[in-house]
């Protein structure tokens, strides 16, 4: 017999050896995962920019894509440390009901009462996107703290972006500069 088979005999005597005890018992034991590098991976993809109907973004890694309404173009799950929030993007032609009626009934569904156009753009944040300027509010209900809006409205030509997160208040408290980052980074696909 070579060397090479001997050594397995012998490795494989010790191990059978050592392995087996008296117990009757099943034993289990935990090892650490090995994940073969697939988390860097799957978390480089999701920094990469997506493209959906002409559009490109760069979504934080923790965000997940999520099965949405039929009328958006896109959905994720977006973790924070007491849930997960629902964020959607949505395109519509033109002005879509324009400003007012679109953050009215957004304040509508979290039980706040409309309010004019002049307190609405005076609530507004200004940002810019890789295509134009948006809105931001930030809609809160000090009476029902398990929902909060977060919302942009980002004019582009013959649309109208509208990119809407829903969680608790304190998910948008933390969440609101990761929000403001994405819709920074909306653009054009290439």
């Amino acid at each position: 017999m070579n060397n090479f088979i001997k050594i397995n005999i012998l490795f494989f005597g010790l191990y059978v050896f050592f392995s087996c005890s008296d117990n009757r018992y099943i034993q289990s034991y935990r090892m650490s995962k090995k994940d073969f590098g697939l988390e860097k991976v799957s978390q480089k993809e999701n920094l990469e920019s997506k493209n959906i109907s002409g559009l490109s973004w760069i979504l934080p890694n923790t965000w997940v894509a999520s099965e949405g309404h039929s009328m958006r173009l896109a959905s994720f799950d977006v973790p924070y440390s007491n849930g997960v929030g629902d964020l959607s993007i949505v395109s519509l032609s033109g002005e879509s009901g324009g400003l007012v009626a679109n953050v009215n009934r957004w304040r509508r569904q979290i039980d706040l009462d409309t309010i004019d156009e002049q307190e609405i753009l005076s609530s507004a944040v200004n940002g810019n996107s890789r295509i134009g300027p948006f809105w931001l509010f930030r809609l809160v209900n000090d009476s029902n703290k398990n929902k909060a809006i977060l919302a942009t409205v980002l004019p582009s030509g013959d649309k109208t972006f509208f990119i809407k997160l829903t969680a608790s208040q304190k998910g948008i408290s933390e969440l609101r500069f990761a929000f403001l980052e994405f819709c920074s980074s909306i653009g054009e696909a290439k």
